[in-house]
């Protein structure tokens, strides 16, 4: 493994729900990438409604560009996830051992429920995923949600409560500002024990809005 580099992967959702915020959204995303531009970070980008679609992979932090966002269609976050997780684990297993990343943190930001994905990938197929990568490679997944009880659907997904946090729809800039703390805080964190602890506090609850 390579110290001192972490992968970043952000899944997005760009379905037509995401209209009224999409603008706040990609000044969030651009804020959290501005606030950390120092760090040795590769930051792959994602988004979906009805389709998966990448938007770009293993970029370093400093070279990212400005993020967009484009909301139409429905909310295949199932399917979506489901194919990320196996796109990023494919392309970490390929890289030479000295180079591949010591860290992965892969986040999903959304503000509505799933509705779209194809039968085959359900819920329990996505929970195997992230159960895997959490308990076997060490991996860090964050979820934020809108419009719903963020904590509830991220336990559906196999993602733990604690790395889950809700937020309201006006108050999704101040999300960029919350990834940005979570991500200086796994970066910085000195062993796997201190990585699987980076969650979100009180006060980012605070700030979001959360119920």
């Amino acid at each position: 493994m390579k110290a001192n580099l972490m992968s970043m992967n952000i899944l997005v959702d760009s379905s037509g729900s995401m209209e009224s915020i999409a603008s706040d959204m990609v000044g969030a995303l651009n804020q959290l990438v501005d606030e950390n531009r120092e760090l040795d970070v590769l930051v792959t980008y994602s988004i979906f409604s009805n389709e998966y679609q990448p938007i770009f992979a293993d970029v370093p932090i400093k070279d990212v560009k400005r993020f967009e966002l484009k909301p139409d269609s429905m909310t295949a976050l199932v399917e979506s996830a489901c194919k990320m997780i196996d796109e990023v684990g494919a392309r970490l297993a390929a890289m030479p051992e000295e180079e591949r990343p010591e860290k992965v943190m892969f986040v999903i930001v959304t503000d509505g429920l799933e509705n779209h994905s194809k039968p085959k990938y359900t819920r329990k197929r996505l929970m195997k995923k992230i159960k895997r990568q959490t308990e076997v490679y060490n991996w860090l997944f964050l979820y934020l949600g809108a419009n719903q009880d963020a904590i509830a659907v991220a336990e559906s997904y196999g993602i733990a409560a604690d790395k889950a946090v809700g937020y309201e729809p006006g108050k999704a800039r101040m999300a960029g500002k919350v990834l940005s703390r979570n991500l200086c805080q796994a970066y910085r964190s000195f062993d796997a024990s201190a990585f699987r602890n980076v969650g979100f506090d009180d006060e980012d609850r605070a700030e979001l809005g959360e119920d």
